[in-house]
């Protein structure tokens, strides 16, 4: 703590008023004593002096003044030592932002056709319905996910795992032999249908109310195989030999247009999926095909990337001599 001591000025001055005031009272007594013979010139060299003592303003003089002894409050503020300084805080790190996780983009797309009961012989594009039974549970049992074209044009993220099961032709034992085993093993496919022989009740095909049933169930979706073009002389949609494009464009787009509007209107479900007759595709259908479906598959082997696009997907054939373990990884 700081000691104040106070000015000392005023009292010095004090004291020498006081002093003087009385050595001159002192002086007077020794006049009056000592008047006589003394010459009247000594009142000239010691003139007398009338000295005041007025005790406020001497008090006055011995309280120091506000501005003198006051302490300058604003130095004491300002002043280094006096102000505790804030310690400097380190911001608070962000937090690293978690890293997604890595999407996968492969998808194995499957191909099947017609299914028989056991004990008729199977072929490269019949299989029987045991054989589909083994090849779902090898599916699940490695850890698989079928999806649908619907699922992948609405952008949802592929299953680590990610197989795609078509069936082509639109064939009646979609419905009496596969449908049930898609309901054991909770899969999912999609029926590509050649709408025509629905339409034209071609033996050996589906009906539409086989189709509506099998579409409430969530597990089954329906893709196009072209109204009637999958069996003409050109080979589905390719072109005729000397086609204008003009020409090839009156053939093929009303089929394609009528494919789709068959499944919509008697299914009641949009159709997203082409698949190419013979795996055929043409350069003079593309746009149309494409402003019409969110995806199309081919018949050329191998797996997709789906990072790269949904059109022109290949796919493995699946029949009596390769089965999914054949080309999937186990």
């Amino acid at each position: 703590m700081k000691l104040r001591i106070p000015s000392i000025k005023p009292l010095a001055v004090l004291l020498c008023l006081i002093l003087l005031a009385a050595c001159h009272s002192a002086e007077t007594d020794f006049s009056d004593a000592s008047s006589v013979g003394k010459s009247t010139d000594e009142s000239v060299l010691f003139p007398a002096v009338s000295i005041t003592f007025d005790p406020n303003q001497a008090q006055s003089m011995v309280q120091p003044s506000a501005s003198e002894d006051a302490p300058d409050r604003s130095a004491v503020q300002d002043s280094p030592s006096s102000v505790t300084p804030e310690p400097d805080t380190e911001p608070e790190p962000e937090p690293e932002p978690e890293p997604e996780p890595s999407r996968n983009s492969t998808l194995y797309v499957l191909m099947y056709h017609h299914f028989i009961r056991e004990g008729v012989p199977p072929t490269d594009w019949v299989l029987t319905e045991t054989r589909l039974r083994e090849d779902l549970r090898w599916l699940a049992d490695h850890g698989y996910t079928t999806v649908l074209p619907r699922e992948l044009a609405a952008g949802e993220p592929l299953p680590e795992r990610a197989v795609m099961l078509t069936f082509d032709d639109g064939y009646a034992s979609n419905y009496e032999l596969a449908f049930p085993i898609l309901q054991e093993y909770n899969a999912k496919a999609v029926i590509n249908l050649i709408a025509g022989h629905i339409v034209d009740g071609k033996s050996g095909f589906l009906s539409w109310d086989q189709c509506r049933e099998m579409d409430q169930s969530g597990l089954v979706e329906f893709g196009s195989h072209t109204n009637i073009l999958h069996n003409s002389e050109y080979g589905g949609i390719s072109r005729a030999p000397g086609d204008t494009q003009a020409e090839y464009e009156a053939r093929v787009f009303p089929d394609l247009r009528a494919g789709i509007d068959l499944i919509e209107e008697n299914i009641g479900t949009k159709v997203h999926l082409f698949a190419y007759p013979l795996g055929k595709t043409d350069d003079w259908a593309t746009d149309f095909i494409r402003e019409h479906f969110d995806a199309t598959v081919t018949s050329k082997t191998g797996k997709t990337d789906i990072s790269k696009g949904l059109y022109n997907m290949n796919r493995y054939n699946i029949s009596a001599s390769n089965s999914p373990g054949s080309f999937l990884p186990g």
